[in-house]
């Protein structure tokens, strides 16, 4: 944990109880009992990830490891692999990363590109000298892909399983070509063999070259706004359902979108226009750094529209108690659960749209 006071990080070990969802902090240097065991009903053992940071009663706790019988039992085999969405339309995303969490998968990075030859020969390397082989790469490299590390137990073999055969009419009932696939080609998302390969395709798509992405961001910080998909809706497993709402509704769509982690005082500065206006300046800044959001660019295909205000009210007032009651159908109606957490972050005024997509895809994006 960081502790502002005295600008220090300290090594805390905290006990976890599944059976009652109780909590206990000690500091083990000082031999200090921070925090009693206490219920925590928010917190969930699928949080509980080495490298994920958790609120425990507003204070932000990164994990940083576990004792080797906890290792053993919750994190056998795992392991990280590379997805990639076939070029689709961007309605299809939804529904295939709500395909992708429902069969346990935890979404670690994400982000929408376009690849080059050679990253499409790379990634296709073991059908080389195959006749199809150009038409392959002439299809994934025209048009918007979205690249994922998936985290979960045998993460490589998992996804393979979970995207059936390349043929959709031969892959298995209820596995993802089967389901939305279309043809040989055209048949939805892509993974890799073996570890060694997913390893190296994440660094490929994910990784930075002399402080600049390999694979650039799509942002275009033009004609846009800003929507913040909100830890506590990844973790409830809403991310796709939110992003078909998106992209089936009044003529929006996303030009860019990238998985974040947020630290605190990013946070703080990111909604620091809300600091001595809203009550709950302080714990919005907190969940957004409690764990990874989803940032969107958010375009509207009508130029004539005011694409903020438009967004806003699909979004739907900050309190998600009066959405149901007023606007049932909004984003923050349905995944929303109070003012806090109601599932999405969204640009107040017109000429922020830009500003704040800005913030995300320049500024975090090289932080």
């Amino acid at each position: 944990m960081y502790d502002e006071a005295a600008d220090e990080i300290i090594e805390l070990v905290l006990n976890f109880f599944p059976f009652d969802n109780s909590v206990q902090v000690t500091n083990p240097k000082e031999g200090k009992n921070l925090l009693r065991r206490t219920q925590l009903p928010t917190l969930k053992l699928s949080m509980l990830q080495i490298g994920n940071i958790v609120n425990i009663f507003a204070k932000l706790l990164y994990i940083k490891d576990c004792a080797p019988l906890t290792k053993r039992n919750l994190f056998y085999k795992f392991e990280s692999t590379f997805a990639m969405i076939k070029p689709c339309p961007p309605s299809e995303h939804g529904k295939v990363i709500t395909y992708i969490m429902k069969n346990g998968f935890r979404i670690d990075r994400m982000k929408n590109a376009r690849i080059t030859k050679e990253f499409a020969m790379e990634l296709y390397k073991d059908i080389a000298g195959n006749s199809a082989m150009p038409i392959i790469i002439d299809y994934v490299t025209g048009g918007e892909v979205v690249g994922l590390e998936l985290v979960a137990p045998e993460a490589v073999r998992k996804w393979r399983n979970c995207l059936g055969a390349t043929e959709p009419s031969e892959a298995a009932p209820g596995t993802l070509r089967r389901l939305y696939g279309k043809n040989k080609l055209q048949n939805v998302a892509h993974g890799c063999n073996n570890l060694e390969d997913a390893t190296a395709m994440l660094d490929w798509y994910f990784g930075y070259e002399k402080g600049l992405p390999k694979v650039p961001f799509r942002a275009t910080l033009k004609d846009c706004t800003c929507c913040i998909i909100k830890p506590h809706a990844i973790e409830d497993g809403n991310l796709g359902a939110i992003l078909e709402k998106i992209c089936t509704t009044g003529g929006f769509y996303v030009s860019a979108m990238a998985m974040f982690p947020v630290k605190l005082r990013s946070s703080q500065e990111f909604y620091e226009v809300y600091k001595g206006v809203l009550p709950e300046y302080e714990a919005m800044a907190i969940h957004l750094a409690e764990g990874k959001c989803v940032a969107l660019e958010v375009k509207n295909s009508d130029p004539k529209v005011n694409v903020v205000c438009k967004f806003r009210t699909l979004c739907g007032p900050r309190d998600p108690d009066l959405c149901r009651q007023l606007y049932p159908d909004s984003i923050r109606a349905l995944y929303g659960k109070n003012i806090v957490h109601n599932a999405v972050h969204c640009t107040d005024l017109p000429e922020d749209g830009e500003q704040e997509v800005e913030y995300f895809f320049k500024l975090l994006a090289n932080d």
